[in-house]
């Protein structure tokens, strides 16, 4: 409509440079210069409908920005992030009263080992086994709550695949259950099992990564138990499969020890090939 109404006026404009008589040629010069001012008009509409439409954009998509930092475990992220966005939802909090009101009586009881100060909730991204950006959470130690925010976002940014990243506490705290559903997963007030030691875990200082595909496997008067009930293929690490933590070049093992944690998969006794865990005094 615009190009159209300028041609006509330049016509218009154009014509009335001939011989014409006065009369005709400021009825001419009245007609373009309408169209020129419906032209103006038009492309003011245009200018300002593209900056509404821009305005309205930029509020939904911080409106979504907002929600993946409140919305359920496992939420797909459907945009496409700056680093600017994806730094913003790698972060920690002390433990908000929403997500103390699922851990109260689960994973966290009143203790003398760990106060609720201690613990920080993180809000983190991974990819998932659809190869999609997913949003996660975790609680850890405040001690080591940046180190794992730095491990999982070089995870993410390398594309390391992580199934589920819920809170132990969508399990009742049944860290089998959590295991067998391929749960990441920190924080659980529980000892380590078939002892009265507490593990690493109540404190906040172990996690465990895709706990399906890297089993826990224990010798027991010579009898080798593996958990959780079907993972037993991926008992055997001589073989090669998705997921497996440890062998030359793993980009989950290397980061976990290059920052001070230990891998279960070194022990000699018994073998948790999900573990990682650090003693932070």
């Amino acid at each position: 409509m615009v190009i159209s109404a300028a041609g006509m006026a330049i016509c218009l404009l154009c014509g009335s440079c001939g011989g014409e008589k006065s009369g005709k040629t400021e009825e001419a010069l009245r007609t373009a210069g309408n169209l020129l001012l419906e032209i103006a008009r038009e492309v003011r509409q245009e200018q300002e409908q593209k900056e509404q439409e821009s305005v309205r954009e930029a509020r939904e998509r911080a409106a979504r920005l907002e929600a993946y930092r409140t919305c359920s475990s496992g939420t797909l992220i459907e945009d496409i992030l700056s680093k600017e966005e994806t730094n913003s939802l790698f972060y920690a909090s002390e433990i908000p009263a929403e997500v103390f009101e699922r851990m109260n009586g689960v994973s966290y009881v009143d203790n003398d080992d760990i106060a609720l100060s201690d613990l920080r909730y993180l809000r983190m991204l991974y990819v998932g086994f659809d190869g999609q950006p997913h949003v996660g959470e975790m609680v850890v130690n405040a001690q080591i709550a940046d180190t794992v925010l730095e491990i999982f976002r070089i995870l993410y940014d390398s594309g390391y695949q992580i199934e589920k990243m819920r809170l132990i506490d969508d399990y009742g705290g049944d860290d089998d259950a959590s295991c067998l559903d391929n749960n990441t997963s920190c924080f659980n007030y529980r000892v380590v099992e078939g002892s009265t030691n507490l593990s690493r875990h109540a404190y906040g200082m172990a996690i465990d990564i895709n706990p399906f595909y890297n089993p826990y496997v224990t010798y027991e008067d010579g009898i080798e138990n593996i958990s959780p009930e079907g993972s037993e293929p991926y008992a055997d690490r001589s073989a090669d499969f998705p997921h497996k933590i440890g062998g030359e070049g793993d980009l989950c093992l290397e980061l976990f020890e290059e920052r001070g944690f230990t891998w279960g998969g070194d022990w000699r006794t018994l073998k948790d090939y999900q573990h990682f865990q650090i003693n932070v005094s």
